[in-house]
């Protein structure tokens, strides 16, 4: 159970992402709350930037790991496995603005292998 956070991102008190003593992030959006691991919350980052940057796309579907985002003519669902989230086009910037807002730090290699350096 976690109990110590930090604040990472913010857009208001309700749409909020906190890094946690364990390492995990903590997306909250209203009365959703996100528990997160490295690689999960890199894979929605990408997931959000591949999906279409600009946010001109009417209508897609795109995936990356477990997340799934689907987005129609009147709003865009973002889904992990069996569960779902509809945004209105608006909020969906929202969200996605407040994802990008987080820059994380590398991920450490594990004991016995090569970092590649550029």
């Amino acid at each position: 159970m976690c109990h110590s956070f930090s604040l990472v991102s913010s857009d208001g008190q309700q749409r909020r992402i906190l890094r946690c003593t364990c390492g995990s992030l903590h997306v909250l959006w209203h009365a959703l709350s996100l528990s997160l691991n490295h690689q999960e919350f890199a894979q929605l980052s990408a997931l959000l930037a591949s999906s279409d940057p600009h946010g001109d796309a009417p209508t897609g579907r795109w995936q990356r790991g477990d997340w799934e985002l689907r987005r129609t003519d009147h709003a865009a669902q973002l889904w992990c496995g069996p569960a779902g989230l509809t945004f209105t086009h608006s909020d969906f910037q929202a969200f996605r603005a407040l994802i990008h807002g987080v820059t994380l730090p590398p991920t450490p290699a594990a004991p016995g292998t090569a970092m590649h350096l550029n």
